[in-house]
């Protein structure tokens, strides 16, 4: 903080505000400064800070703490927080603003609150910070009442207390918190500490989510999804599905899978409802193997590389190499540029066909058109296996495979 500025606040507060009664009396009650001593003193450590005496700003600072003026405590305590006239020591940086705090002189509550969410932050173990997180709750910190409120509701590093836990949630959700809304909403949803309330639940779950929680946007989109605690809306969960698997949000892409299965996610592209129908499957949806064997037969390329990547993985399908291969051969001549790196790669080990790096370059170079991530090296390293002849060859059969395939 400027200290010209700290200073000038000092002066002009004792000018202009007249040294307020409860601003010129210690915790203990001393007796009342007079006015006009402190406003003089105050004008002595201005002229110290003109003249950069930075060490006798401090000790005019410290006279007047001392004798329980909570502005002077307060700027001594910041003094104390970046070492400036004095050695640095946040530990006295405490003492003094906690003193002025207990005057309830406002301005020294936030950098109060800021060492002790600091030292909570910087603990070596979360257990070693719950203390440092109680002193700043206390003083109606947030970001302090957020986390506590989490570990009295599950009991993680305090003996759990379900009550207190809800207490200290409610008063960080109601300050904007989305992380404490969100945890107020699981406590809705499952009755922790209160009463199930769907529509609470929902209430703060959708606070949390338009705030930007992800978490708390794949909850609101299965809340629409499913009726619970509001009506039924679809596009908006789809919505919020869209919003929350953007950002990788676990489970989400199997949610979306299950609203392509029955018929209601429209508009996006193949690729993307396939990658959600196959989290569907990994996620043991019913139906959705089935949904994909299906598109499948219809020669849909991005689903026959999926199916490959299932039999070659023997993931979701039991592992069958010849299958696996058969799926990958015809999706990339369906034009799935995924499919096209796997055959290259396929040709170049031999793996299931006979060795062919032209046919390898082939596929590589279709997929590298397309820009999948490797497939431009994979080509520079079967080119070096080949003659200028072949490698003419293997260039000029991807160039007639595209113009064959351009309005595909």
């Amino acid at each position: 903080m400027n200290m010209r500025l700290i200073i000038g606040a000092v002066a002009g507060f004792v000018v202009l505000a007249g040294i307020a009664a409860w601003s010129l009396y210690s915790s203990d009650s001393r007796p009342a400064l007079d006015p006009e001593q402190v406003a003089a003193t105050m004008a002595e450590a201005e002229s110290a800070y003109a003249d950069t005496d930075y060490v006798r700003v401090a000790e005019i600072l410290t006279g007047l703490a001392e004798q329980g003026v909570p502005l002077a405590q307060y700027r001594l305590g910041l003094m104390y927080r970046v070492g400036q006239g004095v050695e640095m020591d946040e530990d006295v940086a405490i003492e003094w603003l906690a003193r002025a705090v207990q005057q309830d002189f406002p301005s020294a509550r936030a950098p109060l609150v800021e060492i002790y969410l600091e030292r909570a932050r910087s603990a070596e173990t979360a257990a070693a910070g719950v203390p440092w997180y109680e002193r700043a709750a206390a003083l109606d910190a947030v970001d302090a009442q957020a986390v506590l409120g989490s570990y009295y509701l599950t009991g993680t590093e305090v003996n759990q207390d379900i009550a207190r836990g809800i207490t200290l949630l409610t008063a960080a959700a109601e300050a904007g918190d989305v992380r404490a809304q969100s945890n107020l909403g699981y406590a809705y949803t499952a009755g922790a500490g209160v009463a199930i309330d769907d529509a609470e639940a929902f209430r703060w779950y959708l606070a949390a989510a338009e705030g930007g929680l992800v978490r708390a946007q794949a909850a609101v989109g299965l809340f629409y999804e499913t009726g619970r605690g509001t009506e039924v809306n679809l596009p908006e969960a789809i919505r919020w599905y869209l919003n929350a698997n953007s950002a990788g949000a676990p489970g989400t892409g199997a949610r979306l899978g299950n609203l392509a299965l029955n018929g209601v996610l429209e508009g996006r592209s193949s690729q993307e409802v396939t990658g959600w129908v196959a989290e569907a499957a990994r996620a043991d949806v019913d139906g959705a193997v089935a949904w994909l064997e299906a598109a499948a037969e219809t020669g849909d390329a991005d689903v026959l590389n999926q199916l490959a990547e299932f039999y070659e993985a023997g993931e979701v399908l039991p592992q069958n190499s010849e299958r696996a291969l058969e799926n990958f051969r015809r999706a990339a001549e369906a034009g799935s540029p995924e499919a096209q790196l796997a055959m290259a790669r396929r040709y170049a080990t031999g793996n299931g066909v006979t060795q062919d790096y032209v046919a390898a370059h082939v596929w590589a170079n279709l997929a590298a058109a397309a820009g999948v991530p490797g497939a431009a090296e994979q080509r520079t390293v079967f080119a070096q296996f080949l003659s200028p002849e072949d490698l003419a060859r293997a260039q000029a059969q991807a160039t007639e495979w595209r113009a064959a395939h351009r309005d595909d």
